[in-house]
């Protein structure tokens, strides 16, 4: 690279500090349930040279500073984790080539999704990978990538595509504009540092329970207890509670979006209530598969609590909804999703979990790790279902278009399945990620989810069940009954 226009990050900007929920994703992380995002492109046309791609993204790395920047610990113990520029980052460590061996079909592409996404991320180095993979005998071409959650969440990941993957010039040409890496901050800064950072993290914490505070009575205040309650609440023990180790497994399925919109409205139901009814129905299927017929079962669900802004990092909360995975009419689970997502927006239910996680920044990393490790075992659930909104336009890859795009949730230790939807170019494709060991049927779980949109998608309006509908119901049929007794012969 030429070193004539450097580039490095100006000495008084701020550090780049992990928020609590950015570093509760490192203090959760382990060897058996890496806890990284990732998705499955496909590509139309030819695949670019792998040195041209490292030059395409690299020139437009300036704009995701942190894809440069790698987990720096603080020095004797002053301060937080911080994102710190890494002084050997090199683009050829992160973006890779590989071809699949003949046939190189819809099968060994997954197979060789599941293996990469397996494989953890290098602590030490900015937290990011992506592989080129050309070899398909559809033609056109795939990137698996994969980015640690401490790095990005699903829509802080959307965001990043959006820099790297649509046709914008980048504003450094190829060749010009070489990156320098900043100096460390000196120790007294750490110190300082440290010092603002609590204050703010305080003033954050205190501005968040205050303004929950206020936006609720007393009655409303016990909702949202009782809310925190039922999300530790335990859920019905199943097989899928368990990590047996870090081999993934992934399988794909996508519907028609606008066909999932349509039938949603005709009963009062989100795209969200959608993908949690279709969840259900496929769970269920795999549960009794493997002869057990629990109920329910709870899922976490992902909450954007961005409002409005776009943030880096991970601006999240979460909601837990019971699935009735016993019951098999799909009308009936749909109901029983959209009044459980209905009423968690009423109670204002991810607002408690946002503001525990500002209240967090204000803690120690010790104390901070602990409560994290605390909170992740007391909540008790069977999977975490993910819907984020896919970008607004068509991606594209150097004038290649982005065909469908698969999400990857990560699984946390102690449990095996994650399901992840994303819509892009008229279609909710979804994404299932499973530890293999215990999930090896995830292809039967892929399909059983498609069949279930399939279902969803061209159910009748029905009418619903209220009380005077059914009191008439009733007199109807008193009067439809043949009198007995006086009168008859």
């Amino acid at each position: 690279m030429r070193q004539d226009a450097r580039i490095a990050s100006p000495p008084n900007t701020p550090p780049d500090r992990l928020s609590a929920l950015d570093a509760s994703f490192l203090d959760l992380d382990t060897a058996a349930a890496p806890l990284h995002v990732g998705w499955t492109m496909r590509f139309e046309g030819t695949a670019p040279p792998l040195a041209q791609l490292r030059r395409h993204l690299e020139a437009r790395l300036d704009a995701v500073p942190r894809f440069r920047r790698r987990v720096a610990s603080p020095r004797l113990g002053l301060g937080d984790l911080r994102w710190a520029d890494d002084p050997g980052f090199d683009i050829a460590r992160h973006v890779h080539a590989l071809r699949l061996a003949a046939p190189g079909g819809p099968a060994e592409l997954r197979e060789l999704a599941g293996l990469l996404l397996s494989q953890p991320l290098d602590p030490s180095r900015p937290l990011w990978r992506l592989y080129l993979v050309d070899g398909l005998d559809r033609g056109g071409f795939a990137v698996v990538g994969q980015a640690h959650h401490a790095l990005v969440d699903g829509i802080a990941a959307i965001e990043v595509a959006l820099l790297l993957f649509t046709p914008q010039p980048s504003a450094t040409p190829d060749g010009h504009g070489a990156w320098v890496p900043a100096r460390p901050a000196p120790l007294t800064a750490n110190g300082r540092d440290l010092v603002r950072t609590r204050l703010e993290g305080s003033g954050r914490a205190a501005l968040s329970l205050a303004a929950a505070a206020r936006r609720t009575d007393p009655a409303r205040l016990r909702e949202i207890a009782g809310a925190v309650e039922a999300f530790s609440r335990p859920s019905a023990p199943t097989s899928l509670d368990r990590t047996a180790g870090p081999d993934r497994v992934v399988a794909f399925a996508t519907t028609d979006l606008e066909g999932v919109r349509t039938a949603g409205r005709r009963h009062g139901a989100t795209i969200n209530d959608m993908l949690l009814a279709a969840c259900s129905l496929a769970l269920g299927r795999a549960l009794r598969r493997r002869s057990e017929h629990p109920a329910s079962v709870k899922v976490l669900v992902p909450v954007n609590v961005r409002d409005g802004e776009t943030t880096a990092g991970n601006k999240i909360s979460f909601i837990g909804v019971e699935l009735p995975v016993s019951e098999t009419d799909p009308i009936r689970v749909l109901r029983r999703v959209r009044a459980q997502t209905r009423a968690a927006k009423d109670a204002g239910e991810a607002g408690p979990l946002a503001a525990l996680a500002d209240a967090a920044d204000i803690l120690p990393a010790a104390a901070r790790r602990a409560v994290t490790r605390t909170a992740a075992r007391a909540a008790s659930f069977t999977a975490v279902v993910s819907n984020v909104p896919g970008p607004p336009v068509d991606l594209e890859l150097l004038g290649r278009p982005l065909a469908s795009l698969f999400p990857a949730v990560p699984c946390l230790d102690g449990h095996a399945l994650t399901i992840g939807a994303l819509s892009y170019r008229g279609r909710l494709n979804i994404g299932v990620t499973a530890d293999a060991v215990v999930v090896p049927d995830v292809l039967d779980l892929g399909r059983d989810i498609e069949q279930a949109f399939d279902t969803l998608r061209v159910l009748p309006a029905a009418r619903e069940v209220t009380p005077w509908r059914e009191r008439a119901k009733d007199r109807r049929r008193l009067r439809s009954v043949p009198a007995t007794g006086a009168g008859r012969s």
